[in-house]
């Protein structure tokens, strides 16, 4: 049986760009979603800091989630730095047991 898999990105908004990157961010989430092998796929602010996001995502495989890392799409996230929006993404991904 595959391994159901998350991913998760940590983004940091540039200084004063929060709420623009929120908005961003939910863009490409309501796209990426709709990915086959995807359960689900969210976005939330953090708690602690209303400068840092985070996005998850809970995948059927392995297989599902690099599938996913290659689509057109994601190329998103990094659009974010270049728009200057964001000002650091960590990407992540680990099974789930």
């Amino acid at each position: 049986m595959p391994e159901q898999m998350i991913n998760t990105v940590q983004v940091q908004a540039a200084p004063g760009c929060s709420d623009e990157l929120g908005r961003h961010l939910q863009q490409i989430v309501d796209t990426l979603r709709q990915l086959p092998g995807c359960d689900t796929y969210m976005v939330d602010r953090c708690p602690e800091d209303d400068d840092r996001w985070t996005v998850s995502a809970h995948w059927q495989s392995e297989t599902a989630m690099q599938t996913h890392f290659n689509c057109p799409e994601v190329q998103g996230f990094i659009n974010l730095l270049d728009s200057r929006l964001a000002s650091s993404i960590d990407f992540n991904s680990f099974p789930i047991v």
